[in-house]
């Protein structure tokens, strides 16, 4: 589970990893469903599409319908979005994404180990929160995954790609893909080896779930390339990036701004761990960069938010002390020092996740940060209170109270 924060923003968004890990062991108990009028209300689109798949998925399929599918109604119907949207939405989930998701996950049985999440889950479901009274967006992000990965029918998990990209073309006919073929070719070499650097996951999709609108964005791994041409992964996303069409020098002083700043941070050994794009027009799109650095402490935080220094306006400087009072709750680091790091974790996920955010054209990076509560907190409950917290000081800023993490969290348990 993690918390993302955006700031100046103020923009909360919990991904519920190990929420998800929870629901998938009861796939199979059908008769566990709210018989509450408010599940009911909630649940009536997934009970439409559930009677509409009847017989039209396999076991597995019909695993991951049953239990992620299942709790993204729960999500969609808290969240507040319309009948018709929620139709819709369950309706691509059950017939592009469920079936794509690989084996269920069931006692014995070997399954894809996907870098999507730390137990190998290959959905992770999201909560985007806003400022003011908007209610949130539900988003999801997945590794396609075939029965067969990981066999020697598939030992990299290569036979799936083609068959879901038609899948979601279909579904999502303005999915624009220039970039998509560009990245894929550029960070192919060497995906079929071995990954130096523990997993073997290749592509990540993720689709963001608008009230009208389904948009895909695509997540590639430069290890694979960097590996096979002994370069850094910085490096390799920079050249995928100048080499991409519609790129040029001019429009990529954002990423040469970066490139900059992490030859600046040489103490802080930043990993380069993702480039993702949106599956838009080229000049639509952004591009996002991620990175982890092992430092936990709030004083590393702040140098990266800040891009060394750069960032410093009255809002970075209000939205980093929000920041700091979020971090105190979730933590419980009040009065703590902050060069203070967070308690020692040799995990391959842990330390703390970033994004540089930049379209073409642009000067400005905005910055994001992964909170690695997973990690560092002590329970799902410090978690929820900790962001409700943060998004309702005061009690008064959210128009509906049910609009918030702790909310979710609450209804969620209720109805499983």
């Amino acid at each position: 589970m993690e918390a993302t924060v955006c700031h100046p923003n103020k923009m909360a968004m919990i991904s519920s990893e190990s929420l998800i890990a929870s629901i998938s062991g009861r796939a199979t108990e059908v008769d566990y469903l709210s018989t509450s009028p408010m599940a009911d209300s909630i649940l009536v689109a997934w009970h439409r599409i559930d009677s509409k798949r009847q017989g039209t998925l396999n076991v597995h399929a019909n695993y991951w319908w049953k239990s992620s599918g299942y709790a993204m109604a729960i999500l969609l119907g808290n969240a507040g979005y319309s009948y018709a949207a929620r139709i819709r939405i369950l309706d691509f989930f059950s017939r592009c994404i469920a079936p794509n998701l690989g084996t269920a996950n069931e006692p014995e049985v070997e399954r894809w180990k996907s870098f999507m999440t730390d137990d190998h889950n290959p959905i992770e479901l999201s909560w985007d929160w806003h400022t003011g009274y908007e209610p949130p967006t539900i988003r999801f992000s997945i590794e396609p995954v075939g029965e067969e990965a990981g066999t020697v029918k598939d030992p990299h998990n290569r036979l799936v790609a083609d068959e879901f990209l038609k899948a979601v073309l279909q579904d999502l006919p303005a999915t624009n893909l220039q970039w998509f073929y560009h990245f894929e070719s550029y960070f192919g070499p060497g995906a079929k080896h071995h990954s130096p650097v523990g997993h073997q996951s290749h592509i990540f999709w993720a689709f963001d779930l608008d009230e009208k609108d389904i948009t895909a964005k695509a997540y590639f791994f430069p290890e694979y390339r960097a590996h096979v041409t002994q370069k850094t992964n910085i490096q390799v996303i920079s050249e995928a990036i100048e080499a991409a069409p519609s790129c040029t020098s001019e429009d990529l002083s954002a990423l040469y701004t970066f490139q900059e700043f992490v030859r600046e941070q040489a103490k802080l050994l930043l990993e380069m761990n993702m480039l993702a794009i949106d599956l838009v027009k080229p000049s639509q799109s952004r591009f996002k960069i991620y990175f982890r650095t092992r430092e936990t402490s709030f004083g590393s935080v702040r140098e990266v938010m800040t891009l060394g220094g750069r960032s410093t306006n009255s809002d970075m400087v209000t939205g980093l002390q929000s920041l700091r009072h979020l971090w105190d709750n979730l933590f419980d680091k009040q009065g703590v020092p902050d060069n203070s790091p967070l308690s020692a974790s040799k995990h391959r996920t842990a330390g703390i996740l970033y994004y540089v955010e930049f379209r073409l054209g642009s000067k400005a990076l905005k910055v994001k940060i992964y909170i690695p509560v997973r990690h560092y907190a002590q329970n799902d409950w410090q978690i929820m209170s900790a962001v409700s917290d943060f998004m309702c000081p005061d009690g008064n800023t959210q128009s509906n109270a049910r609009q918030t993490p702790l909310a979710f969290r609450e209804a969620m348990c209720n109805m499983l």
